[in-house]
């Protein structure tokens, strides 16, 4: 009976460890969030780290729509190379085209005029457009000087201006503290 115990207790632990380890091997491991969880941050090996920017909200004031913008970039012991900037148009009119975008605040400006569209979607009564485009990192990290950012998005010889509310200015000011300012 004594053996008997003995042999279960073995049995039992080797089925412990088994199952532990198995459970770490199916964890898929997360980015690191920072900057009150605002980014996810990738070890990306000999390219540096991967920063994603999670969607950042503004609203035009004239009919209550609004855009969500996100942003990716690579950085490595110097500012270089170029930031994807998604973002998504949540508006009554569907948009296929746009001709523009501007990023500004009081001290800088950055337009990209390269916009590719990757969908369109129907929200209820709304659509969401979503685009993409690339800007330079350098020019992007001085955006983050001042956090009153307008976004206007230029098409078909019009336009549309979105401004950052309170909370979007706390998020900017909330990135440059933890990453920006590292850059």
């Amino acid at each position: 009976m004594k053996l008997s115990i003995l042999s279960n207790l073995k049995i039992l632990s080797a089925l412990s460890v088994l199952i532990f380890f198995t459970g770490c091997l199916t964890m898929k491991p997360a980015g690191v969030k920072s900057g009150k969880k605002l980014v996810e941050t990738f070890y990306v090996g000999e390219d540096g780290t991967q920063y994603f920017i999670k969607p950042i909200i503004f609203y035009n004031t004239q009919n209550k729509e609004k855009i969500l913008v996100d942003f990716t970039f690579r950085y490595k012991n110097e500012v270089k190379d170029s930031v994807i900037v998604n973002f998504s148009l949540h508006s009554a009119n569907i948009f296929k085209n746009i001709d523009s975008l501007s990023l500004s605040n009081t001290v800088n400006k950055i337009i990209s005029s390269d916009i590719q569209l990757m969908f369109n979607e129907k929200r209820n009564d709304l659509f969401d457009s979503r685009f993409s485009t690339k800007i330079l990192l350098v020019e992007f990290k001085e955006m983050f000087e001042n956090s009153d950012w307008t976004i206007n998005v230029y098409y078909e010889k019009s336009y549309n201006t979105y401004v950052s509310p309170k909370k979007t200015k706390k998020t900017i000011m909330s990135l440059q503290d933890n990453i920006f300012i590292i850059l």
